[in-house]
């Protein structure tokens, strides 16, 4: 476990937290924007990307798959833990120690909640 291999465990947990910032704001800002006429939130292929990255994380709970991004973070570290300040408050935020079927009705809700929006708040393919 050396420095590059910490570099590269943080970035794989500062992405996750990203892409989990991204779907969480979506339900917010897709309703919003769209009152407000925003393109951005109208855009197919933001608005895709929402979809299918709530359908795969309910999928994959489901299933019992564990996140890719989580796997390839902890094989990174190994059995070390990374004391970095940021790694430390991110893990805290986007890992809760919760049963499992907690999360399958969330993503479920969250996944309902996507398909809703897709069909009240309808993308568009030509957003200009």
């Amino acid at each position: 476990y050396n420095m590059y291999t910490k570099f590269f465990a943080d970035t794989i947990l500062i992405l996750h937290f990203l892409v989990i910032i991204f779907i969480i704001s979506l339900y917010f800002l897709i309703p919003y924007g769209y009152s407000k006429n925003w393109k951005f939130v109208k855009n197919y292929k933001i608005r895709l990307a929402h979809l299918m990255l709530i359908f795969f994380i309910t999928l994959e709970t489901f299933l019992g798959i564990i996140c890719p991004l989580t796997t390839l973070e902890n094989d990174l570290r190994g059995q070390s833990y990374s004391e970095s300040f940021i790694s430390f408050w991110i893990s805290k935020v986007i890992y809760w120690d919760l049963p499992t079927t907690f999360f399958i009705v969330v993503y479920t809700i969250f996944l309902i909640f996507a398909i809703i929006f897709w069909l009240k708040f309808l993308p568009k393919k030509n957003h200009n």
